[in-house]
């Protein structure tokens, strides 16, 4: 039995709102420091509905012996807390919704797999319940979602306010799109401003969207021309103004869809998924494969992996759809079975070839290009290949550069910058940013620490 009812249509697309030319993401260093661009709110449109979430729908988990199904809906009415707000906004988005119920349905669907864990974790904090709906503003509940001011995520977190919040970022993992980390992470960021904005949280939803910063000089604007500080009375950017709306008409639907003629789907008030953990780097498509799961769907769920396998640096967890039994035990036995592997990563350099590098570390060519989806032979400098290695090749393969290299953490002084720090440490500005996980256009900070590899070019 699936307890999941929904409609699904082909038509609908998914837009974001432009980002504001004015926006800068910082980087923070003090909580009230953080500013949010413009983040990749879903206005108004239907969505399309990949493979993976449509899978994950139908792989929603069987009610649990002797518990009584409740339908999730009728929690998150139970812990609506927020008071009536009254705006020209919301009954345009109210009208809008409810006029397009394949919308509606979508967004529900892809909600299905969090919204259970992100409920739970808002009951554990004693939060408001309309905070589960915030996503739906954010991302469509879609933690592939990244915006064209590179927030990414359920939550849609900046780089810079992502790793604020612990949510580590390297080539292989981003935790902003790993859906429990990025859950909690939102969850203490809507707290903190909360607590900043002495328990409004229609300020503190504001400042999520716009940034605290942004929203204090807009309260402290308006109390200089004795003017109202409640949200509806700032001066702040469109996008923030109807941020709260968007979210306001959908919990006003949800907490009455009676009213709006609306049938909403039912989703069991149960676990989606199960964790389990991960000793160290595994193949996520032969995992896939070994436990009869959809490989689209398992990397949906675990959208925090940016490659078909997880770092050599474990531990790790998963998350597993419930649904099967058996499917938790059998995964932990195809890891204990797993053959001995490794995935590196070569950085290529001018002159590389594929053959040479198969050589280099003692692989095929073809085991090259099924790994890294490469159709022919030709590869470019400066970019990056997932190598398997196996076996005892692991302990022989080389590193991506043919050098030792010392690790040097070096510490930012007034007047340093980027261009100058390479230079002085013999090194060339890629790598430096790369070694980093920064971009070219990225602010120093006096003390800032920022890693160099000494010798590991010529």
């Amino acid at each position: 039995m699936v307890p999941l009812i929904v409609t699904l249509s082909a038509c609908g697309h998914l837009r974001s709102n432009p980002v504001s030319e004015t926006s800068e993401p910082p980087i923070p260093v003090a909580l009230e420091d953080i500013e949010r661009p413009p983040s990749n709110s879903v206005e108004n449109e239907e969505i399309v509905l990949s493979e993976a979430e449509t899978a994950a729908a139908e792989v929603a988990p069987e009610p649990v012996a002797d518990a009584k199904p409740v339908d999730l809906f009728d929690r998150l009415r139970e812990g609506f807390e927020f008071p009536t707000l009254e705006s020209k906004y919301i009954a345009q988005y109210e009208r809008w919704d409810a006029e397009h119920p394949t919308y509606l349905n979508n967004l529900f669907l892809r909600a299905t797999p969090f919204l259970y864990h992100i409920v739970e974790e808002l009951e554990k904090r004693q939060l408001p319940m309309e905070l589960a709906l915030l996503p739906a503003v954010e991302s469509a509940y879609k933690p592939e979602a990244v915006s064209r001011s590179k927030a990414g995520g359920l939550w849609q977190f900046i780089p810079s306010t992502g790793r604020h919040f612990g949510l580590h970022d390297d080539w292989w993992y981003d935790g902003r799109r790993d859906a429990l980390a990025s859950t909690t992470a939102a969850l203490d960021y809507l707290t903190q401003l909360n607590k900043m904005f002495d328990g409004d949280w229609f300020l503190t939803l504001a400042a999520y969207n716009a940034g605290p910063g942004t929203v204090r000089r807009a309260i402290k604007k308006n109390k200089a021309k004795r003017r109202g500080t409640d949200y509806l009375d700032l001066r702040l950017r469109s996008e923030t103004q109807r941020y709260v709306p968007k979210l306001i008409a959908l919990k006003n639907i949800i907490q009455n869809p009676e009213k709006y003629q609306v049938t909403l789907p039912q989703i069991a008030s149960q676990p989606y998924f199960e964790v389990i953990s991960l000793p160290g780097q595994i193949d996520l498509k032969k995992f896939a494969a070994d436990t009869d799961l959809d490989p689209a769907m398992l990397r949906h769920l675990n959208a925090g992996f940016k490659r078909w396998a997880t770092s050599p640096d474990g531990p790790h967890r998963l998350l597993v759809p419930i649904g099967n039994g058996d499917l938790v035990a059998k995964a932990q036995a195809t890891i204990k079975k797993a053959p001995q592997i490794q995935f590196r990563n070569h950085r290529i350099n001018q002159g590389d070839t594929l053959s040479g590098i198969a050589s280099r570390y003692g692989v095929s060519v073809a085991s090259l290009q099924k790994t890294n989806n490469l159709r022919g032979n030709r590869i470019r400098a400066g970019r990056n290949l997932l190598v398997p290695v196996r076996g005892s090749a692991l302990l022989a393969a080389p590193s991506s550069n043919a050098q030792t290299s010392n690790k040097v953490v070096h510490r930012v002084q007034r007047g340093d910058t980027l261009w100058s720090i390479a230079r002085r440490y013999k090194v060339r500005l890629q790598e430096l940013l790369s070694w980093n996980n920064i971009s070219s256009d990225q602010v120093l900070r006096l003390n800032q620490s920022l890693t160099v590899m000494t010798n590991a070019l010529n």
